[in-house]
C-alpha cells in the first residue's frame, strides 16, 4: 500500500490473462482486477488508455439500464449474470484508472470502505441492537448517517443525499417516498380507491399497467405541447418539496 491507501500500480505486474503459471488459479474477481488494470496499462489498450471517470458515465448508465430491462423481462439468468458483468466492469474500470493515476484509492480501498459501511449500518445484524423492522430500520440508517457525518441527530433534512441528477422520475418516487416516511405526505389517503384496488389485485399488476399508460399519455401530451416532460417533473418536485416542506 501506498501513503495514500491505495495499491501501487505495477504495469508490469499485471500479466496478461492466461500466461499464469498452471499452478497458480487466482480467484476470478482477482483475475478479471487484473485484466482491467492491464487494459488501463501504459501498452495496454490504447481506448482504454484515454478514459476518464467522466467519459465512462454514459456507459455506467447504459449498463446500469441493461441490468433493469434483464430483470424485468425475467430474461434467462445467464443473461442477467452478463449483465451484472458488465455493471462490475464499470466498477473495476473506474478503479484502475484511479490507481493507475494516483488518485488515492483502489479496488481494495472501495471493497474495504464498502464493507465497514455496510457492517456500520446494520448493528442489527453485526452488532447487539436486535431485532428490527423495516420500519424501524429506515429510522435507524437516517440516525446512522447522521452519526457518520457528525451532524447531531435529527438534523438532517428529509430529502438530504438525493442526488439532483437522478432520473427525473426515480427523483420523484424517491421524494415522495422520502416525504412519506417523514409524515409529510400520505399518499394512501390521498389516493384511497386506488390503494385498495392495488392491494385487491394479485401484485397489483393491472394498476401498474394503467399507471404505465397513465404516463406514456402524459408523455405524449408533452410532445404535442412542446414541453420536456423530464424538465416539467423536476420542476414539479422541487415545488412539491417547497410546498410540503417550507422550512427547508
Amino acid at each position: 500500500m501506498n501513503e495514500s491507501g491505495a495499491g501501487a500500480f505495477d504495469a508490469d505486474a499485471t500479466e496478461a490473462p492466461g500466461v499464469r503459471a498452471s499452478a497458480e488459479v487466482p480467484d476470478p474477481v482477482s483475475a478479471v482486477r487484473e485484466t482491467v488494470r492491464r487494459l488501463v496499462a501504459d501498452g495496454g489498450c490504447a481506448w482504454h488508455g484515454v478514459q476518464t471517470h467522466a467519459s465512462l458515465v454514459p456507459f455506467l448508465i447504459e449498463e446500469s439500464a441493461e441490468v433493469v430491462d434483464a430483470i424485468e423481462r425475467e430474461l434467462p439468468s445467464d443473461e442477467v449474470r452478463g449483465e451484472l458483468g458488465d455493471v462490475l466492469y464499470q466498477v473495476l474500470f473506474h478503479a484502475a484508472l484511479a490507481e493507475r493515476d494516483g488518485e488515492g484509492y483502489d479496488l481494495d480501498a472501495i471493497a474495504s470502505g464498502l464493507n465497514e459501511k455496510l457492517i456500520a449500518r446494520h448493528p442489527h445484524v453485526f452488532g447487539d441492537r436486535g431485532y428490527l423492522s423495516v420500519e424501524e430500520l429506515h429510522a435507524e440508517w437516517e440516525r446512522l448517517k447522521e452519526d457518520a457525518a457528525g451532524e447531531r441527530r435529527g438534523s438532517r433534512g428529509v430529502l438530504e443525499g438525493i442526488p439532483a441528477g437522478m432520473p427525473a422520475l426515480a427523483r420523484a418516487a424517491k421524494v415522495v417516498e422520502r416525504l412519506k416516511r417523514a409524515g409529510a405526505l400520505d399518499p394512501a389517503a390521498t389516493y384511497p380507491d386506488v390503494r385498495a384496488r392495488a392491494d385487491a389485485e394479485e401484485g397489483g399488476a393491472e394498476a401498474e399497467a394503467e399507471l404505465g399508460d397513465a404516463l406514456i399519455d402524459l408523455v405524449v401530451r408533452a410532445n404535442a405541447l412542446g414541453v420536456d416532460p423530464d424538465r416539467a417533473l423536476r420542476r414539479a418536485v422541487d415545488r412539491l418539496a417547497a410546498r410540503t416542506l417550507p422550512e427547508e
